[in-house]
């Protein structure tokens, strides 16, 4: 875990102002900074822009400071950390090998397989849309799957809680809300047959249904993207994009969960030459049911008038807990478990490894543009570093190679031009 926050902390620190960051970037350095000026930001995002939840959190982490260092590598170890409590139905503990095994599985599926882990971790746009997005439709699910897991008191003091966070995790993503309230719908019926049904589950329901009826219907919905949503209607979407289109938006899916085979290999050898591991059937269900919520995310993304490699995130990392429990109940023998967990920390290694050797790069080139901007003589002409990376699902590549950008840049900072060297 230390050598993983470690990475993260290095490569948020790294991380340069680009793309869409440069519009919060900018607005911190001309708007004021407070309660009332969060409270319009949001207000403005809500009606005209992106409405959800986590365009507010991307504002945040720009402010000036250490916080997007110090937050969102505490964020995304929180994500690792509660796919795993999904994974087991209880808390991971240091002190148990199997969660060790478990939650590096997960942590390596993610790193594997998701499109652009890089910018999902890393720039900001993205990862406050996207990943503290998911954090929270993650940490409003755990509660349902640790009920399942043993009953608890009855904590009515939870339902207060429950119904604010699912409000939030409801107004974070249009492709997750569906997902997440058919697994919390699921959890809920279950424990109602056990006769263990608890307020707070239903209020929770109540908040992310909430939540997501007011993201889905919110006026900036129609007016971002140039009014793009409001041309055609879902099933005019899904038309359009005919039989292959659509299949390829699955296909896309299963083409990025590719490297996740050989721990699936291992695991199914284990399963056809032993007996496995045993398993309560709610464990056995939990990872159909999280494996199903992942492919539902996906399939949501049909209704979508845009389709991205980043919208994979979700889908991925639930697949990801899925398949991790899953694994973990069929491995018996020494060297199946030594095999999984040499692959996890392989991948790891490789993953990290190529996101620090990039970042280090292009964090002091970063830094390099921004002071030439800043301090370039109004009416000048200022060449600034190219990114000697380009884009991958490591980095997002360089956003200057735009014309057009350097144009709109180079007249918010009063400059006649912006060129690369």
């Amino acid at each position: 875990m230390l050598p993983l926050w470690i990475v993260l902390l290095l490569c948020t620190h790294w991380e340069p102002v680009m793309g869409d960051g440069w519009g919060h970037f900018w607005w911190h350095r001309t708007s004021a900074f407070g309660w009332y000026e969060i409270y319009d930001f949001f207000k403005e995002m809500y009606l005209y822009e992106n409405p959800r939840l986590g365009q507010l959190l991307t504002m945040l982490v720009y402010t000036p400071g250490p916080y997007h260092t110090i937050v969102t590598p505490l964020v995304e170890l929180g994500v690792f950390a509660t796919l795993t409590a999904l994974a087991l139905g209880r808390w991971p503990s240091f002190r148990r090998s199997e969660d060790a095994l478990v939650a590096a599985i997960i942590t390596a599926t993610i790193a594997g397989c998701v499109p652009q882990i890089g910018p999902l971790l890393f720039y900001r746009p993205f990862t406050g849309n996207y990943t503290f997005g998911l954090a929270l439709n993650l940490w409003w699910l755990v509660p349902y799957r640790l009920e399942l897991a043993a009953a608890r008191p009855a904590r009515t003091w939870l339902a207060p809680l429950m119904l604010m966070l699912g409000l939030a995790a409801g107004l974070s993503n249009e492709h997750t809300g569906i997902a997440f309230l058919a697994m919390g719908a699921l959890a809920s019926f279950v424990a109602s047959r056990r006769g263990g049904l608890r307020i707070w589950m239903i209020a929770g329901l109540v908040g992310l249904a909430a939540g997501y009826w007011l993201l889905l219907t919110a006026p900036g919905q129609f007016l971002r993207y140039a009014g793009l949503a409001d041309r055609a209607g879902i099933l005019e979407r899904i038309t359009d994009r005919g039989v292959r289109g659509n299949l390829g938006v699955v296909i896309r899916l299963a083409g990025a969960l590719v490297p996740a085979l050989p721990l699936a290999g291992i695991a199914l050898v284990e399963r056809r030459t032993t007996a496995g591991a045993t398993r309560s059937a709610t464990e056995r269900w939990t990872a159909v049911v999280l494996a199903l919520g992942g492919l539902a995310c996906t399939l949501t993304l049909l209704a979508s008038p845009k389709i991205g490699p980043r919208l994979y995130f979700a889908s991925v990392a639930l697949i990801a807990a899925g398949l991790a429990g899953w694994i973990a109940g069929q491995l018996r023998r020494t060297w199946a478990r030594a095999s999984c967990a040499i692959l996890a920390a392989g991948a790891l290694v490789f993953v990290a490894g190529r996101l620090v050797a990039i970042h280090r790069v292009v964090g002091p080139l970063g830094a390099i543009r921004l002071d030439r901007l800043e301090h370039g003589a109004p009416g000048s002409v200022v060449t600034v570093p190219r990114y000697p990376c380009g884009a991958s699902r490591y980095f997002l590549g360089d956003d200057f190679l735009d014309p057009v950008r350097r144009a709109t840049f180079a007249g918010a900072y009063g400059l006649a031009a912006i060129e690369l060297e």
